[in-house]
């Protein structure tokens, strides 16, 4: 059981590392993947996801993957 979490958390994203945050936050499966500038740092995009390569982004950030 403790191995598959491990294998689970190394595939999700991090968001918000920092000096403060070293870890930062674990990736939020059903928002979307893009990191976005939140001062004072990176945050995970707050649209549902659906769009983009595998589903993973929302339709602003899939466009702007395709540009």
């Amino acid at each position: 059981m403790i191995r598959d979490m491990k294998k689970r958390t190394k595939q999700l994203r991090r968001y918000g590392k920092s000096a403060l945050a070293h870890d930062g936050v674990l990736e939020d499966v059903t928002r979307c993947a893009e990191g976005v500038w939140n001062f004072p740092g990176y945050d995970q995009c707050r649209r549902k996801r659906g769009h983009g390569p595998n589903g993973e982004y929302c339709w602003q950030h899939a466009r702007k993957l395709k540009q």
